[in-house]
């Protein structure tokens, strides 16, 4: 069943009354829906689900929204980063966790506004490899770069696919052709 602006809605009450163990629940239930929820603003304050999760501290949801693509620089109508709402709120060591995140995910690695596509990163020297359960369609540098059923790659401590130089994942090189995964 295709997620409704409603369903966004309820999920977004939920997670502005601190329920993250139903919100998560629902995205484990709703790929679609987790996708949504992930790039929407409350248009009254432009605050995100990435802002409300900060703001309870809860890194589990935190995790799980940057995982699906969410903006770690989407600012509110107020002006606020969500890094800068755990900062705020005391939650010191998630604050800087999230910049960590914002920082291995900027420029071409930049999530996409579409839900469809996963978030990619730079950040090498976490380089896990993994092996696609399905197809997946992941954004990189304004495009995007298909990984098959099947296929190998490699992700962050945040589940984003490391993507380098021109699309490559398998595994991601810089401009010299050498992988940029470190070998543990």
């Amino acid at each position: 069943m295709k997620a409704t602006d409603d369903d966004v809605e309820q999920l977004y009450e939920a997670a502005k009354s601190g329920h993250w163990g139903e919100v998560l629940a629902a995205f484990a239930d709703d790929r679609q829906l987790a996708g949504r929820c992930s790039r929407y603003a409350k248009p009254s304050s432009g605050w995100t689900f990435l802002h409300q999760a900060a703001f309870f501290g809860d890194e589990g949801a935190v995790r799980a929204l940057i995982k699906l693509g969410a903006s770690l620089t989407k600012k509110s109508n107020d002006g606020e980063t969500p890094v800068g709402v755990a900062k705020k709120k005391g939650h010191v060591e998630l604050s800087k966790l999230m910049q960590t995140a914002a920082e291995s995910g900027t420029h071409l690695w930049e999530p996409s506004p579409d839900p469809e596509l996963l978030p990619s990163s730079s950040a090498w020297d976490e380089g896990v490899e993994r092996h696609a359960a399905r197809g997946m369609k992941v954004a990189y540098g304004g495009g995007v770069v298909e990984i098959r059923a099947g296929g190998r790659y490699f992700v962050d401590s945040f589940e984003r696919v490391l993507v380098g130089w021109h699309g490559s994942y398998n595994p991601p090189c810089g401009m010299d052709t050498e992988p940029m995964i470190r070998r543990r």
